[in-house]
This record gives C-alpha cells, sequence and structure tokens, in this order.
C-alpha cells in the first residue's frame, strides 16, 4: 500500500517575511535586479521606477510597465547636460548589437537621451500614448517608428544618424515649435515626413545631410526657417512654403542645387528664392 505524501505549505506568516526581506534587500541598494533588468527607484516616493539596464537583450524586447511592485515611468540614459548615474553610466540600449524589434508598454513617459544611442540593430519600435520624450540617436538600422500618442515634442538629435529611416509620421497635435534642432540630422535615407500644420519653425539643421529627401510641404504656417535647416540636402527639388513665412536664414538651404521653392506670388518666400538665387514657381490654389 502506497504511503501518502504530504504536502508542506509554507505558512503565511514565513512567506510574508520572505516578501518583507525581499523588498528590504531592494531597498538596500541604489540599483536592483528583477526578472533581466537592472532599475533605480525614485528616491522620493519609491513608488516609480526607472529600468536602467537590460541584463539579458533578446531580437524582441516588451518592455514591462512593472517591475517589482514599482511603476515604470522611464528608461535610462543620459540627462541633457549631465550624467545622472555617474560617468560610467551607459544608456540601457546604448551600443547593443542584438536588438531588433522593441515594443514600450504603456505608461511609460519617458526615454532618456543616449538610451538608444547606437543600437545598431534597431528595426522598429511602438511607442505608447504615454510617451512624452525619446531620442533614437544613431540607430542606424532603423526603420519604423510607430507613435501611439500625445507627442509634443521631438527632441534635438532625437533621430539624428538614423541613416536607414526612410519615412515618419509625426503625430498632429505636437506643439509649435515642437521640432526641435537636428531632429532629423543625417537620416540619410529619409524620402518622406510630414509637417503638422502647428508647426511654426523649422529649426536649425533639423534636416541637414538628408541626401534622400527630394521634396517637402512645409505646414502652413511656417514663419520660419532657421541656419542650416537644409543643409546639404543635395536631392531636394521641390519645397512648398506658404505665406506667412517671414525669415528664412541666408544658409537654410545651403549645398541644395537642385532646389525650387514653390510658393505665393509677392511673398516673403518669393523675395528671399530671387535674393537667393533659387528658381521661384507659383503655387496654384489647390496643391496636391
Amino acid at each position: 500500500m502506497m504511503k501518502k505524501i504530504k504536502k508542506y505549505k509554507l505558512p503565511i506568516g514565513i512567506l510574508c517575511v520572505v516578501i518583507a526581506i525581499l523588498i528590504l534587500l531592494q531597498s538596500c541598494s541604489s540599483e536592483h535586479w528583477w526578472f533581466g533588468y537592472t532599475y533605480e527607484t525614485d528616491g522620493y516616493t519609491n513608488k516609480s521606477a526607472t529600468i536602467v539596464k537590460i541584463n539579458y537583450p533578446s531580437e524582441k524586447v516588451v518592455i514591462p510597465s512593472t517591475i517589482f511592485f514599482h511603476k515604470v515611468n522611464a528608461l535610462g540614459g543620459y540627462v541633457t547636460g549631465y550624467n545622472l548615474w555617474g560617468a560610467e553610466r551607459k544608456g540601457m540600449f546604448e551600443d547593443n548589437d542584438i536588438v531588433k524589434e522593441i515594443v514600450v508598454s504603456e505608461g511609460i513617459e519617458y526615454i532618456f537621451n543616449r538610451c538608444f544611442d547606437h543600437c545598431i540593430s534597431l528595426e522598429s519600435i511602438q511607442l505608447p500614448s504615454t510617451i512624452k520624450q525619446f531620442s533614437f540617436t544613431n540607430c542606424e538600422s532603423l526603420k519604423n517608428v510607430n507613435f501611439n500618442g500625445d507627442v509634443k515634442e521631438i527632441e534635438s538629435l532625437s533621430f539624428s544618424g538614423c541613416s536607414s529611416l526612410e519615412t515618419l509620421v509625426i503625430p498632429d497635435n505636437i506643439a509649435d515649435r515642437g521640432i526641435a534642432y537636428g531632429a532629423f540630422s543625417g537620416c540619410t535615407s529619409l524620402k518622406s515626413i510630414n509637417i503638422p500644420d502647428n508647426i511654426t519653425a523649422i529649426q536649425r539643421y533639423t534636416f541637414s545631410n538628408c541626401i534622400s529627401l527630394k521634396q517637402l510641404v512645409l505646414s502652413k504656417n511656417i514663419k520660419s526657417i532657421e541656419w542650416g535647416a537644409f543643409e546639404n540636402c543635395t536631392l531636394l527639388e521641390k519645397i512648398i512654403i506658404y505665406d506667412k513665412a517671414e525669415d528664412i536664414a541666408d544658409n537654410a538651404f545651403e549645398g541644395c542645387d537642385k532646389l525650387t521653392i514653390y510658393g505665393i506670388k509677392g511673398s516673403y518666400a518669393e523675395q528671399y528664392a530671387n535674393e537667393h538665387n533659387i528658381p521661384f514657381e507659383e503655387l496654384n490654389n489647390i496643391v496636391d
């Protein structure tokens, strides 16, 4: 006759002690580890977390919205002007050559500078509706960026050096100066991009060295095109500038030898074209 095997149940009190010890160990260090990630908690409230490292990267990564009872608020990198974690801290995916696809979960708001710097194999990323800040500098394989929400700003150099990026759809609710300087500089494969109507300025070097860009329709509310905005866009043939434009830098189109400006007759755009020996064509009332 077979003996019954007794099932051992861990008393609730001991289980609570084990959990308490785990929490205590997590709180005693500035860095914590949990299921393949290294993270840091908010030193004031201890309620939110920043994931600073992925310990075991794979080709596809889904970044969680919570980690060990903490809401994930940010992905680690460098804060503009100084390094938040000391001289040796790298961005979460900086110099990574394994990851190809990333899904950032809902609730995450910030992707700090250099988090993805030189993540050379990254091809596709899906951003949540909660994202407020991000940067993908020198992600040379990045082809697809899916914005899924209320993005207000594309920060300086956000896509700089993303040499495989061919097309990008910018959310319509971006702020009026929401495309910061150098945002797409060095995107050498960029062929198509929309400029939402509430954008009022093309800032410094925004599209410099975008050598595949052939034509662009600017926002009807563009007032200024700043220093070097389209510098060395050598294939740029057609740009539409509406009559609200009132300030265009002398070198905004330096190196754009094939360019023709299309605009409203008698506008500042026509005056600028004439003064800088750039061909000008009158824009029809209806534009396809």
